[in-house]
Formats: structure tokens, sequence, C-alpha cells
């Protein structure tokens, strides 16, 4: 089994994203607000919100495997009493479930964010 490699998100990236998040199975796993279908803008959309996002509070990567698209990580920074603490949020795509992909990208995330100096 390939591992997945977890990456900086690129506009053209919103063509795979489009397609493996515009499934029901994830959308009623995920936070409320994102839509159905799930469209190529909408991808883009969210592609450039990460992209341009404050880079110190916003830590989000496309999760690939060969360098295509099978889901999304984010670790974003709380603020006020919870300073210390982040919020963590991902998603495989279905065809690719139970594989340990999830298991592989949070672990790649945490490594990422342990890097940081002065993360928490």
């Amino acid at each position: 089994m390939l591992d997945c490699v977890i990456r900086e998100w690129r506009t053209d990236d919103k063509y795979e994203l489009a397609r493996i998040i515009n499934n029901k199975n994830i959308l009623n796993n995920l936070r409320d607000g994102i839509p159905y279908p799930y469209t190529e803008k909408d991808a883009e959309e969210f592609i450039n919100s990460v992209l341009s996002a404050d880079k110190t509070k916003t830590y989000a990567f496309a999760i690939t495997l060969n360098d295509k698209v099978i889901g999304s990580i984010g670790i974003f920074r709380c603020s006020n009493i919870h300073f210390r603490t982040a919020e963590m949020g991902y998603f495989i795509g279905e065809p690719y479930w139970g594989n340990g992909y999830a298991t592989s990208a949070v672990r790649q995330a945490c490594r990422y964010v342990g890097s940081i100096p002065n993360f928490v």
C-alpha cells in the first residue's frame, strides 16, 4: 500500500476536491454549511480561502496519493482563552476509506505543527 502525503493546496486541485467531497456519506460527517451538490466553484473558493488564510493560525493541506487529492486536513488555532488549543478536521474520499490514509495524514499534520516553534 502506498502512503499518502499532505501538501499545500493548489488551485487546480479543485476538480478532484469537488469530485470526492460531492458525496453524501462524506458530507454527513462534516460541519454544517458545506453545500451539496459541491461544485468546482465551491472547491475553488475553499482552496483560495485556505491559501489566503493567516499562516500562523490555519494549517490546511490536501491529502494526496501519487499527487492526486484524496482528502483534506486542517489544523486551526483557537483564540482568546483557548489560544493554547487547536481544532483539527479532515476527510478522506470514500473510495479510499479503510486504508489508513486518515491516520497517516493526522500523524503528518501533527508532526508539521509540532515542528513550529511556540505552537503551544
